[in-house]
């Protein structure tokens, strides 16, 4: 086991370690029980999407909680704990669909959540707009240490149900945080945790029209939220001009 490991056996710091906690899954899970545990999950996303009315991904959001429930500690998380709040966070494009949903169901205002979020979203259109190819963590590193765009005044997140991945795996099941820097962030509790991206993904390609759809290759491609909030104000700018 890697030594981001606490005694619990649970994997601290992944966000911060993709690849340790990588090798972390591969070595705490089989993988049978890895393959197997996707395939459930992806039928069962599709199967309680299309019982209750809801996207393929609020029936996922609502699979992984019932497992928190059965089986993993008691969070010690609670509104108003932000701390894990202030750093980069991204996701894919059925992420952002539904952080988009929840948007326009809660009626908050994006221009207002660009607005306030000015700071990071320079950082990252000033990158985009050189074109350098730089890496996932790099891209976190532009936005570190300073808060979500969807992070409330009262502390609190303004999209909480339909948060994405990223956020749903850095959670306290010990002491409440007392820092930024992620220490008592723990991943890899479940085994539904280390298919998440794989299954948000298949549901994603599954839902792409057939004549569009590429072979899937197990991965979409991320990005930070204030990437996705660029491209919205940008399809925005250009539906205003016709």
């Amino acid at each position: 086991m890697p030594a981001q490991v606490d005694n619990n056996g649970m994997f601290i710091q992944g966000m911060t370690q993709p690849d340790e906690l990588i090798k972390y899954i591969k070595a705490r899970f089989p993988e049978n029980e890895i393959q197997q545990a996707y395939a459930q999950m992806v039928d069962a996303s599709k199967a309680l999407g299309k019982d209750e009315k809801i996207t393929p991904l609020r029936a996922f959001w609502k699979l992984l909680e019932q497992t928190y429930q059965k089986k993993a500690p008691p969070l010690q998380c609670g509104q108003g704990c932000a701390h894990c709040c202030y750093t980069g966070v991204t996701l894919t494009q059925m992420e952002w669909d539904g952080i988009l949903n929840r948007v326009e169901e809660k009626g908050i205002d994006l221009d207002e959540i660009i607005e306030r979020s000015q700071r990071t979203i320079k950082k990252v259109l000033e990158v985009l707009k050189s074109k350098r190819n730089i890496e996932q963590i790099d891209w976190h590193n532009l936005v570190v240490n300073q808060p979500c765009p969807f992070l409330g005044e009262d502390q609190a997140c303004m999209v909480y149900e339909d948060r994405p991945l990223d956020c749903r795996l850095v959670v306290a099941y010990r002491d409440v945080c007392q820092s930024k820097k992620l220490e008592h962030a723990q991943r890899g509790v479940v085994v539904e945790e280390a298919i998440g991206s794989t299954v948000i993904a298949k549901l994603q390609h599954d839902q792409t029209p057939k004549f569009k759809r590429r072979k899937f290759h197990g991965t979409q491609p991320l990005r930070l939220f204030q990437h996705w909030l660029i491209l919205w104000q940008d399809k925005k700018s250009g539906k205003k001009k016709k």
